[in-house]
């Protein structure tokens, strides 16, 4: 957030700590050109090398950018960042948050909050009580979360919204809670909608109360609290502010009001971190594989236009044409085509249909059978002679991994190979995934797969390389498939 204005040849620039720099002439166009070109992160050098293009200049140490730099950063206008994490977009899906609002005139920030909620990475839906709706303006509430609020127990977007928004919420964000709300969470009272949501729903609720200072020392509204804390709610203390039922110059600050949004959403934030609420997570489903590709497949942090050039390399040396190929989540389908445009027939499976969709309009006369399945619950039957696994293993839980383990040894055929990156170990707290190494990879693989080589890697994506290991594995010769044991004995 910075704090500049621009008036004449002068642009003027605020400090945290309220002290005003003002920049002229040729040091005001400096210092705009560099707002505009950090909007993205860049290093230094990148920075300078922008200059000396723009000036036919070249800057030494300590140049008039390295000033304006530092005048800028101490302004709070620039910051140093991480470039890495800057630009890397980790796989997740956002945390849902159902805000329920009842009849408290802080209701009348609502977008606030909804806003700042947003901005921090959260998908938010709304409900209201009645009381609540006399503080709110609607249209601008569902403007910002492109659903309408949900105020009546059975009519709107869905067909019973007490139970359907307790179901979709990750979280449930009561704010402000009056008096008459505390109340009827506390005795288990589900005639409102957004008492029943809160009481209905499995996911943590986090409660904001707000009222007058009297009200909330009340002994029923603290007898209430102390409900809602037994019951295992998170029950926000209030915060000293004004009480508008006072004469405007007659206000003083009291205890009673919600804090302001800001903290309400650190508090929240701190609630659902000490769940593991709001993590990077792997998508299970094909509907959440679906929606992600949905998002925009270009900016996925492992979609690469091209197949990985020592994926290509090691398909050339292991498998003579034209070789059967099983590409393991396929994704956009970048290896699998270029394996059938090496001349081999390809099987390329993925959970995503959408993914597979795509994958088909990208190379409409590839040569390879594109299908929609599940490693670790396979339907394929035959055995291929090459599998690749470009970053689909470290994606999966333990339990997952041990049954991938089990459908691969059953689809790569005896002295066939399996091609296997996944992240390096450095990577994996990055991108929440489950990075291997030559021992955990035996421990899973060892009973049916020897690793023949091993060599440092990357998994290119639309803005790095992160680290990874690709592993080259031989399937033992003696080695019997639980399913080809099984149907032998019958």
């Amino acid at each position: 957030m910075v704090r500049i204005y621009d008036t004449l040849d002068r642009t003027v620039v605020l400090a945290p700590d309220g002290r005003a720099h003002e920049l002229q002439a040729e040091s005001a166009e400096l210092a705009k050109v560099l707002l505009k070109f950090l909007l993205e992160p860049r290093s230094r050098q990148q920075v300078v090398e922008y200059v000396e293009a723009l000036t036919g200049a070249t800057l030494g140490k300590n140049s008039v950018v390295d000033q304006m730099l530092g005048l800028l950063t101490a302004a709070g206008a620039v910051e140093h960042v991480d470039l890495a994490a800057a630009t890397q977009r980790p796989l997740r899906r956002a945390a849902r948050i159902v805000l329920c609002l009842s009849g408290a005139v802080a209701a009348m920030y609502a977008p606030s909050l909804i806003s700042l909620l947003q901005g921090r990475g959260f998908e938010v839906r709304v409900a209201a009580t009645k009381n609540a709706m006399r503080f709110i303006n609607t249209l601008s509430i569902e403007s910002l979360v492109h659903h309408p609020i949900a105020a009546d127990m059975y009519e709107g977007e869905t067909r019973v919204p007490h139970i359907d928004l307790a179901t979709w919420a990750d979280a449930v964000l009561v704010w402000p809670a009056t008096a008459t709300t505390l109340s009827r969470l506390a005795t288990g009272d589900y005639d409102s909608l957004v008492s029943a949501i809160a009481l209905a729903t499995s996911a943590p609720v986090v409660v904001a109360p707000s009222m007058n200072s009297g009200m909330y020392a009340g002994a029923a509204v603290q007898r209430n609290v102390d409900q809602l804390v037994s019951d295992g709610m998170h029950v926000i203390h209030p915060s000293f502010g004004i009480e508008v039922a006072d004469a405007p110059l007659e206000r003083e600050q009291k205890l009673g009001p919600a804090p302001p949004v800001h903290i309400v959403v650190e508090m929240l934030e701190t609630a659902l971190a000490r769940r593991g609420i709001g993590k990077k997570v792997t998508p299970r489903s094909p509907a959440e594989w679906d929606e992600l590709y949905a998002s925009g497949a270009e900016q996925l942090p492992w979609h690469s236009n091209t197949a990985d050039a020592d994926l290509v390399a090691q398909l050339a040396q292991l498998a003579p044409k034209p070789s059967l190929v099983l590409d393991i989540g396929t994704g956009l389908g970048q290896v699998a085509v270029a394996a059938a445009e090496r001349g081999h027939r390809v099987v390329a499976t993925e959970l995503s249909a959408r993914a597979l969709e795509e994958a088909r309009q990208r190379a409409p006369t590839a040569d390879v059978l594109w299908l929609e399945d599940d490693i670790t619950n396979t339907r394929l039957h035959r055995a291929f002679d090459v599998a690749v696994d470009r970053g689909c293993l470290h994606l999966l839980s333990p339990s997952a991994a041990a049954r991938y383990a089990n459908a691969v040894a059953g689809l790569v055929s005896p002295g066939g190979f399996l091609l296997l990156k996944t992240h390096d170990v450095s990577e994996g707290d990055a991108h929440g995934t489950t990075p291997y190494e030559r021992e955990s990879l035996e421990k899973l693989l060892g009973g049916s797969f020897e690793i023949v080589e091993e060599q440092p890697s990357t998994l290119p994506g639309p803005d790095r390389a992160p680290k990874a290991r690709l592993f080259v594995l031989r399937r033992s010769i003696a080695f019997q498939s639980p399913s080809k044991t099984g149907n032998r004995s019958r």
